[in-house]
């Protein structure tokens, strides 16, 4: 597994300040916010070659493009066409989406059905490209939960749709080590986020999800993609920054260990 900065953490700081800060700080990679000013508005090739160009210069992979692109949006064939565009010239092979829709228990029937029918459509578009689409697993929309997810992904039936994986904080929420579980063989991201009992915010290493067990989930599930962290809490963001950085890298080091102590015993 790598470590993944989502540029979104530093959304009110120049882009080329961010790619400076996740360098600095020892991530591997970073996840494009799709807005701007970390992009323009209107596709531009240049801008996105010269994302990549900045990136590669300080040793950075591109993780995934977290564009804002759903299937219910307007001329949504258009948007899909630009984001694969941006990823193609970004040098990276995820693209991030949304269902749009509202929430699973309340959207309309119609809406769902077009969105499964649009996103078989969108996935062959980008199965052809070889390009991988992660669903942002994310409340107020249709994949807010394990099971429309899945529902998703089984009526697609294409390797190119994905999930992300994020745990949520609603009181209705899947049980977030639960949902890694039944969500692990799908996972082509991770937003890396925790919250308190009372559903705040705060640092990845203190909330109530245990991303050792997140990590050893994703491990044996084969999982070899980013760990992210997509927002900083606190008042010194940079310093938080580094401890939630270094609490993932400490997770994974210990995965890593543990797997070559396991190849060391198996028996040949």
């Amino acid at each position: 597994m790598k470590l993944g900065l989502c540029t979104i953490a530093f959304q009110d700081k120049p882009l080329e300040e961010v790619i400076d800060i996740a360098a600095d700080h020892g991530f591997d990679g970073i996840e494009l916010w799709g807005k701007p000013p970390h992009l323009p508005a209107d596709y531009d090739q240049n801008y996105a070659k010269s994302v990549k160009e900045m990136a590669q210069r300080k040793g950075l992979a591109i993780s995934a493009f977290g564009s804002y692109i759903d299937p219910l949006m307007h001329l949504h064939q258009k948007h899909f066409e630009e984001a694969f565009k941006i990823a193609h010239d970004l040098g990276t092979d995820v693209v991030r989406i949304w269902s749009g829709g509202g929430p699973s228990r309340s959207i309309a029937p119609s809406d769902k059905r077009l969105i499964h029918f649009r996103l078989v459509s969108i996935t062959q578009w980008a199965n052809f490209r070889s390009i991988r689409l992660g669903l942002e697993m994310h409340n107020n929309h249709l994949t807010d939960s394990v099971e429309s997810i899945l529902e998703i992904i089984e009526d697609v039936k294409l390797p190119a749709l994905k999930t992300y994986y994020q745990p949520l904080a609603r009181s209705d929420a899947d049980e977030p080590h639960d949902a890694a579980e039944k969500l692990a063989a799908h996972i082509v991201n991770v937003h890396a986020q925790n919250f308190d009992e009372n559903g705040r915010a705060c640092p990845i290493a203190d909330g109530v999800v245990d991303y050792t067990r997140i990590v050893e989930i994703l491990s044996k599930a084969g999982y070899d993609g980013y760990l992210e962290v997509e927002f900083v809490h606190g008042d010194n963001k940079l310093e938080a920054l580094q401890r939630d950085r270094d609490y993932l890298a400490s997770l994974i080091d210990t995965t890593n260990t543990d797997a070559l102590k396991n190849l060391d015993t198996d028996p040949v």
